[in-house]
């Protein structure tokens, strides 16, 4: 997926506008005192981060979470 030029250079562009968005916010959270708001943007920000950064390790993650779900159900 990273091997095309165009792909990489958006998912830079898009990697820098959410962090930029994720400092803004996250320090307005810790200016507000609102530590639960805080640590959940910063859980759900590092979820987004790897999908973004790392979109093939994503989908690996994804896929043995999802074999490990339904074994479980499968038994």
């Amino acid at each position: 997926m990273g091997q095309n030029g165009l792909v990489t250079w958006i998912l830079a562009v898009i990697g820098s506008l959410f962090v930029g968005v994720l400092a803004v916010r996250g320090f307005q959270h810790w200016a507000k005192k609102e530590w639960g708001a805080l640590i959940t943007h910063l859980a759900g920000g590092a979820v987004v981060a790897v999908m973004v950064f790392t979109p093939q390790q994503a989908v690996n993650i994804l896929k043995f979470i999802g074999a490990k779900i339904a074994t479980v159900f499968t038994g």
